[in-house]
């Protein structure tokens, strides 16, 4: 069985990693695995990276948590957590690739203010990423998605880059995206200073 992460909520130090995940390799960041499909499909096709998921709902990290277990991924671990409050924890330039697939587009306008994509959480997004490292964002809702692209391109430090085909993986999300007719797209941003 995976052990746990259990963090203690204090600011994390340079160079932690490696006593999360036993290992050096470079670390991704999945904001809000959903199911874990996503967070299963790219930790076994890469092996040699570490995938860290954070999830707000306590069932659905319990639930990805089995997955990891079920699945033996010795390269994956999820929290329990608001995103924003684990990125404040970390060090600066510490992740190497963050990955956000549909983000609850919180649909109803007085709950716009709830949603995971601001200036302020990009501007950590972008604190914690390494040099010429990316945010992988997707999503189904196409006003939700314009919105997220103005605040990646706003940020002078983020450049866009081409998307990578594995961030189109199937997961249920997509799934039901695909069944609604509704068309999924992709970014990639690079941090370039």
């Amino acid at each position: 069985m995976t052990a746990h992460y259990q963090p203690d909520w204090s600011p994390l130090q340079p160079g932690f990693w490696p006593d999360v995940f036993g290992n050096e390799h470079p670390v991704a960041i999945e904001v809000g695995p959903g199911l874990g499909e996503f967070l299963q499909a790219i930790s076994q096709a890469e092996p040699t990276w570490n995938f860290f998921a954070v999830e707000q709902d306590g069932k659905r990290a319990t639930a990805v948590q089995r997955r990891i277990d079920r699945h033996q991924l010795i390269n994956a671990r999820v929290v329990w957590a608001p995103a924003e409050y684990v990125l404040s924890l970390l060090p600066g330039a510490s992740v190497d690739r963050f990955h956000i697939q549909f983000p609850d587009p919180w649909w109803k306008r007085r709950h716009h203010r709830r949603r995971l994509m601001t200036r302020a959480f990009v501007a950590e997004l972008r604190r914690t990423l390494k040099m010429e490292s990316t945010i992988e964002f997707v999503s189904d809702v196409e006003d939700y998605f314009a919105m997220a692209q103005e605040l990646l391109n706003a940020d002078p430090d983020l450049s866009e880059v081409p998307t990578s085909p594995e961030l189109l993986a199937t997961t249920s999300f997509a799934r039901k995206a695909a069944a609604r007719g509704w068309k999924i797209s992709a970014s990639s941003h690079r941090k370039i200073r």
